[in-house]
């Protein structure tokens, strides 16, 4: 990077914990951690151990804190705890010319170097009643608060009176890193509550010393740095060849940029202290004072402590919020997948879920895609959208954006209802996701000035990065964003994802099981088909070969008995006349017996029909007598409830008759052993349809059996060859009816129908 390159990374590389300097209020001594010679010290050493730094440099240390200082500075442990507190060393030594020097220390390591931060101690202890005082207070007032707004305003009220600084500001981090001064406690007529800074005011840098060091203490912002000088001569600055690292020193003097900023700002003195939860900078407490300010060591080891406690019980509130939330995500995704195991689809789960869900999230709206359907709920765009561009965002399956139009192309219709989105991955293959939807929310940001840092061109030619020059309230006017999703947000979205990704692979995998066994009863049926069609057409042929050979005995019946009653006429023999009905009725009967095995064979062999405008009623009762000529069940009860006022229907009244007397025949079949039997047979009219039920008590149809009921070779029966109930769907099918079976509580029901009107249209 050239000189003349500034952008708003420039300060987030600068290495200001390689300053090189510290603040003049105290001193610095770096020793070699092994051999504890002086490696360095700042120019202003004289002031507080009466020696300057050419005088110490590279001497051991005992020579000039004495042997017994030494020898317990070894003994120091110096861990450092992250963040580092203010862990002081008092100690005590003869001067150069004997008097005796009292100092505070300040030791900790870096990089292989004991530093030694001088300071002067306090002149006296502080009051016992004010610090009793600020103790009470401290208990009464900090630590009761359950409210974050509550410990924020306690906390800051609090260090003001323990520091006496002119304004103290608890100062939040968002998401983004600019800050909200959410708190604050003020002597001056002048407010900044409520105002926000942007991220750019606290460089990445800065913001690593923070977190690193809970205490930055600047008593006079124009107050003269000290340089650090190096036992190899020149100041150990980042330029040196050896310089010294001051990440944990709280002597470090100020960058000139920080100088810059807080005297635009007319502050003279500053005081933060770090608000760290969950090993993560939260936010600060800002302390300003507009004339410079030194406080004690002791308050100010009591303002870090108030800082560290104030952390702690932020962690607390935060922790209790997010585990309230995370609970309510855990009880309602229990409460889905309770739901999942009685046997409700997904689909049907997120309709019956999706008011708590969004309210849960904090949504407006909500879709869920699934292959390729789309379900709404709430508030969603008229237009579709394409949401792959938030794949890039995922983490953990979960995708959350506050301004959608930075990765997906939208108009200002959809804007207005989906300014923010959370994606929940819900597949493997990505095809399956829920998205939550939230809607614009405009907003008027109050900056401390314009958020935007300023170019300047130094007296030689340099362009860099200043700090802002006006604090005065800047409006902004932001649209086109929801409201952020917050940390709680997003581990409440991967709860939700977690059981409901495991929900819809279970339906997924359910699913390809379904699909599979459907495929092999599929394969199973077709290849049954194909037998029953081999078995069918040789059934066939052997039923039109037995009808043929049938149909010449019954002519010869018939012929035999009209001889017999001839050769008793011509024998003058009188035949009683119930003798000669049954001999009509003999013959009759084998005529018509000789005419259903034709009518059966032509139906068989080429599905011939010989209709005729009927009486429905005649032809049912035809094959209802014939069904119970050899029924042996004396509990037997028969209703015909027959229609007298249907008209003619266009049908074969013999194969008709066939289809009441498989269906009667069945029905009796499966009312065998049955303590009610009872047969019931009813002719509806239904608009342009005459409808027959056949219903019965008997031991009703398995399940099982349903599907193939009208199969071939399916038989319903525990007689029979399967064919009665494929013949007479081949018959009613034939007439351009329908045939079906009805669920009934008890026994079973069949239904058949056929047109009013022929097949040529014609009106009987």
């Amino acid at each position: 990077m050239t000189l003349d390159t500034v952008n708003l990374e420039t300060c987030d590389r600068e290495p200001i914990h390689l300053i090189g300097a510290v603040q003049p209020h105290g001193a610095l001594i770096a020793i070699d951690g092994e051999r504890f010679t002086v490696e360095f010290a700042s120019r202003n050493t004289a002031s507080f151990i009466g020696l300057g730094p050419e005088q110490i440099l590279g001497k051991d240390i005992a020579r000039l804190i004495g042997e017994t200082n030494a020898r317990h500075l070894r003994s120091l442990t110096l861990g450092r705890s992250t963040p580092d507190l203010l862990s002081p060393w008092f100690l005590s030594f003869p001067g150069p010319d004997g008097t005796r020097i009292d100092l505070e220390c300040l030791p900790h390591r870096s990089n292989g170097h004991i530093v030694l931060e001088l300071l002067h101690p306090e002149p006296a202890p502080a009051r016992v009643w004010e610090d009793e005082y600020l103790r009470r207070e401290f208990i009464s007032e900090l630590v009761t608060p359950g409210a974050l707004e509550d410990l924020a305003n306690a906390s800051a009220r609090i260090i003001r009176d323990v520091t006496g600084f002119d304004r103290v500001m608890i100062y939040r981090f968002a998401e983004d890193k600019h800050g909200e001064v959410i708190a604050e406690s003020t002597n001056r007529p002048d407010s900044f509550l409520g105002l926000h800074y942007p991220a750019s005011d606290i460089p990445d840098p800065a913001r690593r010393h923070f977190l690193l060091n809970v205490v930055r203490a600047i008593p006079d912002i124009n107050s003269e740095r000290v340089p650090i000088i190096s036992r190899k001569g020149g100041v150990a600055d980042a330029q040196s060849a050896s310089p010294l690292d001051l990440t944990f020193s709280k002597l470090r003097a100020v960058a000139p940029v920080h100088v810059e900023y807080l005297n635009n700002m007319g502050v003279a003195a500053s005081l933060s202290i770090s608000l760290v939860t969950n090993n993560q900078l939260w936010g600060l407490v800002a302390c300003h004072n507009y004339e410079p300010r030194e406080i004690s060591s002791s308050r100010l080891r009591f303002a870090e402590l108030l800082g560290s406690t104030t952390s702690a019980l932020l962690q607390s509130i935060e922790s209790t919020n997010q585990l309230q939330t995370s609970i309510t995500a855990e009880k309602t995704a229990f409460r889905i997948e309770q739901q999942a195991r009685g046997g409700t689809s997904l689909r049907s789960l997120i309709d019956d879920w999706a008011p708590v869900l969004m309210q849960l999230i904090d949504a407006q709206g909500m879709l869920l895609f699934r292959g390729d359907g789309v379900v709404a709920f709430g508030a969603v765009p008229d237009k579709p959208l394409d949401f792959s561009g938030l794949c890039k965002l995922q983490a953990d399956g979960v995708a959350t954006t506050a301004q959608l139009s930075d990765h997906i192309n939208m108009d200002a219709e959809q804007l207005t209802v989906a300014a923010g989105a959370a994606l929940l991955d819900l597949s493997e293959d990505g095809r399956d996701y829920l998205v939550f939807l939230r809607s614009d929310f405009e907003q008027t940001i109050r900056w401390a000035g314009k958020p935007d840092k300023v170019e300047t061109t130094t007296e030689g030619g340099v362009t860099r990065l200043s700090p802002r020059g006006s604090f005065a309230l800047w409006r902004e006017e932001r649209r086109g964003q929801s409201r952020p999703f917050s940390a709680m947000d997003r581990d409440a979205l991967r709860i939700l994802r977690r059981a409901l990704f495991a929900l819809n692979s279970l339906e997924h995998e359910r699913a390809a099981r379904e699909a599979q066994k459907t495929a092999e009863e599929k394969e199973t049926r077709l290849r049954h088909a194909l037998l029953d069609a081999s078995r069918a057409s040789s059934m066939g042929e052997l039923a039109s070969a037995i009808a043929h050979e049938l149909n010449q005995p019954l002519s010869a019946i018939s012929n035999y008995i009209s001889a017999c009653r001839q050769e008793l006429r011509n024998a003058d023999v009188e035949i009683p006349e119930r003798a000669a009905q049954l001999i009509d009725e003999a013959v009759a009967e084998t005529t018509r017996a000789g005419d259903l095995m034709r009518r059966m064979r032509n139906f068989i062999s080429a599905g011939d029909l010989n209709a005729e405008y009927i009486d429905l009623n005649k032809a049912i009762q035809q094959g209802i007598d014939l069904a119970l000529a050899y029924v042996d069940l004396p509990r037997l009860q028969v209703n015909l409830l027959l229609d007298q006022g249907i008209p003619r229907v266009l049908a074969d009244p013999v194969q008709i008759g066939q289809v009441m007397l498989n269906l009667a025949r069945n029905s009796i079949a499966a009312m065998q052993g049955e303590r009610v039997q009872k047969l019931t047979v009813e002719v509806i009219r239904s608009g342009q349809w005459v409808k027959v039920y056949v219903r019965d008590t008997g031991h009703g149809i398995p399940t099982e059996q349903r599907k193939y009921l009208f199969e071939p070779f399916n038989t319903s029966t525990t007689q029979g060859m399967g064919i009665g109930l494929s013949l007479c769907r081949s018959i009613i099918e034939a007439h351009e009816g329908r045939i079906w079976a009805e669920p009934a509580k008890t026994g079973s029901v069949f239904v058949f129908q056929l047109p009013i009107e022929g097949a040529n249209g014609e009106q009987a």
